[in-house]
């Protein structure tokens, strides 16, 4: 059986700490943004320096955030392999940023040739910034999953506070006290980040030694090499539409605001994964047909949480945006609801994902991928130019709703599981479908945003509780008892002290 208090304790631990570094960015970005500081235009030259710190991740991580994740579970009785293991991981990705930077520093002004706009055209003055902070962001992730499935809170929350504050620090000061420009913000970046993620490295080295073994390397590439390309894929699916919108700074500036904020959602998806994914590992282990209540419960409890916590936040954040922004960058606020729903879709491909990797089979997600890229870039390449942001947006909820199709089905050919598919994969694609539904009547009769975003969330709650009232039943009656049995006890206890009582 599933210990739901266990569960409930380190889903709210992971996804605090996950979701910190996106609060603090909402305390950064309204304070760098105004008349006479960064406008709707920096952002947008911000949304493309954003674009290359995450490729530089991807390339430097090369898939090893989900191999850390998967060949933790082969080594951790091994103390010897798990010392090789981290220790090979860690210098394969400081090789890999080195190489990076023998790159910027030789290739840096045929880079910057590729952009339209005269601002970004310096890539040579600025890309080893954007390559060291995407080094630093590569090194503390794949460092907070291993912390993760070791269950080592204090570290997992440690490193989190202190990389958020530190950037979000920086940033600040960058901005104010170096440059009033994208270029000041990512320099405060590059240095907030660069202080942890050396601090990291060095107490790895201390604790696992250093090593470089071939053979551990060599099972790690043939399972993280397919999700490395997996990944790009996905880099690609997210990224492109912003290279699409780049002759139009403004509306870059605007559209990127609203995905700034669902940077938020993506990092309560991992606080929600980090406490769900290790035991489902866990669950596979033991047996994918004596398990199958616990995953399918699981599994349920994910998607519900996931989708019940991104249409919460949906309207504080369109309050804030209203209430903080001074520039044309609170027209982002209208596009929250449309933008955050789109990641209900992440959550589902989570899910189905998980024993698929389980298996090892991460070939397969480099042909779903390559075909929902195709489809993004299609679509944002035909409409994107003539109707904006809206464009972007149509062309994520296409691809995202094939490739979330495709990996089910194949999902259910090659690693069956017993989910319930009304709550998994019938009821979010709904929610997603009316959403694009409402945003499209929205746009036709020029509506109020907050309108027709509060009748979306009002559906979202009244779906989540006729469809898992059976579930939400359980967890009080499960819950409730403890709560009330512990605040009787302690009633008695304090009643009998001597001391302190009121006898």
């Amino acid at each position: 059986m599933i210990n739901l208090r266990e569960h409930f304790k380190l889903s709210a631990i992971y996804t605090i700490f996950a979701v910190f570094p996106a609060l603090l960015q909402l305390i950064v970005l309204p304070l760098i943004e105004g008349e006479a500081r960064l406008g709707a235009t920096d952002f947008g030259y911000l949304a493309i320096t954003e674009v290359i710190i995450s490729l530089v991740f991807l390339i430097c991580t090369f898939g090893m955030g989900g191999g850390i994740a998967r060949f933790y579970y082969d080594y951790k009785d091994d103390k010897e392999g798990y010392n090789n293991l981290v220790s090979s991981i860690l210098n394969g990705i400081i090789g890999r940023g080195l190489l990076l930077m023998g790159i910027v520093l030789v290739a840096g002004q045929f880079v910057g040739r590729l952009f339209p706009v005269a601002p970004l055209q310096d890539f040579h003055e600025y890309g080893h910034v954007l390559l060291i902070a995407g080094f630093n962001r590569s090194v503390i992730a794949t460092l907070l999953v291993l912390y993760r499935n070791e269950k080592r809170l204090r570290a997992f929350i440690v490193v989190s506070l202190s990389s958020a504050i530190l950037r979000s620090a920086f940033q600040l000061g960058g901005v104010f006290l170096y440059d009033l420009s994208f270029l000041g913000y990512i320099y405060g970046t590059a240095t907030g980040g660069a202080i942890v993620s050396f601090s990291l490295a060095v107490y790895t080295y201390f604790k696992c030694g250093f090593h470089y073994k071939r053979s551990i390397l060599k099972a790690l590439n043939q399972f993280a090499g397919p999700l490395f390309i997996t990944e790009f894929l996905y880099w690609g699916l997210l990224f492109s539409d912003r290279f699409f919108l780049l002759n139009s700074p403004d509306q870059l500036g605007i559209y990127d605001n609203a995905l700034k904020f669902a940077v938020g959602i993506q990092m309560i998806l991992q606080g929600l994964t980090g406490a769900a994914q290790p035991e489902i590992f866990r669950y596979l282990k033991e047996g994918s047909i004596k398990r199958s209540s616990d995953i399918r419960t699981l599994c349920n409890l994910y998607i519900a949480e996931a989708t019940g916590l991104i249409a919460l936040l949906i309207l504080p954040v369109m309050v804030f945006i209203s209430l903080f922004y001074e520039t044309e960058l609170t027209l982002s606020s209208g596009l929250i609801g449309i933008i955050f729903i789109r990641f209900i879709l992440r959550a589902q491909y989570q899910i189905f994902s998980w024993p698929l990797l389980y298996r090892k089979k991460t070939t397969l997600f480099i042909f779903i991928n390559i075909t929902v890229l195709a489809i993004n870039l299609g679509i944002n390449w035909l409409i994107t130019p003539v109707i904006g942001y809206y464009g972007a947006i149509i062309a994520f909820l296409v691809a995202y709703t094939v490739q979330i199709a495709g990996l089910k089905i194949l999902q259910n050919r090659l690693a069956p599981i017993s989910y319930n598919n009304i709550k998994t994969f019938y009821f979010p694609l709904g929610i997603v479908f009316f959403a694009a539904l409402l945003e499209l009547v929205k746009v036709k009769v020029s509506g109020e945003p907050f309108l027709f975003s509060s009748i979306l969330v009002s559906v979202i709650f009244t779906g989540l509780f006729f469809i898992y009232r059976g579930e939400l039943i359980k967890i009080l009656s499960t819950l409730l008892p403890k709560l009330s049995n512990y605040l009787r006890s302690t009633y008695y206890k304090d009643l009998n002290d001597p001391v302190n009582g009121r006898r």
